[in-house]
């Protein structure tokens, strides 16, 4: 896999944060901020999928954002 250097600057305190972060888990920022990354990443791609599944269900459906609206307060209301 190819490997490209990326220069991003920090600002000091968000710097210092990480500093302390690695010190304490003995590594080295890259490490963290590939592995942040990585996490967000993922993250993202799940919530994406979680809305894709969400909009496949609602084109299935004959609801409207009112109907959904009625049912969550129905719901909230047991």
């Amino acid at each position: 896999m190819a490997v490209s250097t990326v220069k991003i600057p920090f600002q000091e305190d968000l710097l210092q944060q990480i500093d302390l972060v690695v010190m304490r888990e003995y590594r080295s920022r890259v490490d963290l901020i590939l592995e942040a990354t990585k996490i967000h990443l993922s993250r993202k791609r799940n919530w994406q999928e979680i809305f894709s599944l969400g909009d496949k269900i609602a084109s299935k459906s004959n609801f409207s954002e009112n109907d959904v609206m009625k049912e969550i307060k129905a719901h909230r209301n047991k």
